[in-house]
């Protein structure tokens, strides 16, 4: 057996976990095929990214004047 660590691991319906490739069809076909995962991959994304970027946008941006 590979000593390779997969960072993708899924857990089915019966317990049983999926590494490699057996997990990234798995994943895939539980959003609906592969274009709704990158969909729903993108989305979430861009979400955090710009909840990140507004956060940091409120943040007051003062300076000291001597």
């Amino acid at each position: 057996m590979s000593q390779n660590e997969c960072s993708l691991k899924v857990v089915t319906k019966d317990g049983r976990v999926l590494h490699g490739t057996a997990a990234i069809l798995h994943a895939t076909s539980r959003e609906g095929g592969y274009d709704a995962y990158m969909a729903n991959f993108a989305r979430k994304v861009i979400e955090q990214t710009m909840t990140e970027h507004l956060k940091d946008q409120r943040k007051p941006k003062l300076s000291r004047v001597k």
